[in-house]
């Protein structure tokens, strides 16, 4: 998300490449904590992410993952976050009906809510990027040098956030 954002003059040298360097530490750390989720929870036999969290999750990556990102490593980066969600997916599916067991109809229902919480999430967020990216300069301050699919003035890091 802004991998192709031009800084103002004012930003010193190395702002861009320390900020890439976070990124990137931060979704190899998120993506062991994918892993690590999933391994927990058929140890535990335990759902690892709360349902509302995980369907508005997979929605939020299908829209940024095929709506937003234009350049390859943003879209890898989603797709990655994505292709794990899929274990988490199965981990969460696998183990719902014991985590739930003491709530029969949930337990019962799990994929029809999970499909519920993730319709809803793809029209919430898919309506907001729509939105957001409809105007030049939506959010806070001014937006030249930030474009996005040749659209100049749009955030889209600002917009992730």
């Amino acid at each position: 998300m802004g991998s192709s954002d031009i800084p103002p003059p004012s930003a010193p040298a190395w702002l861009v490449p320390a900020s890439t360097a976070c990124l990137s530490v931060g979704i190899t750390f998120w993506l062991l904590a994918y892993v690590l989720m999933v391994k927990r929870s058929l140890a535990t036999h335990a759902t690892p992410a709360p349902l509302l969290a995980l369907g508005l999750n997979l929605a939020w990556e299908v829209v940024y993952a095929f709506g937003v990102c234009e350049a390859p490593i943003e879209t890898f980066g989603f797709t990655c976050w994505l292709l794990l969600d899929i274990p988490v997916l199965y981990a969460t599916l696998k183990t719902a009906p014991r985590s739930f067991s003491s709530s029969p109809l949930v337990a019962r229902n799990v994929p029809l809510l999970l499909a519920v919480v993730f319709m809803a999430g793809l029209v919430g967020n898919g309506t907001f990027v729509w939105w957001w990216l409809k105007e030049p300069h939506r959010g806070y301050g001014i937006k030249w040098g930030k474009t996005w699919k040749g659209l100049e003035a749009r955030d889209t890091t600002e917009l992730a956030f």
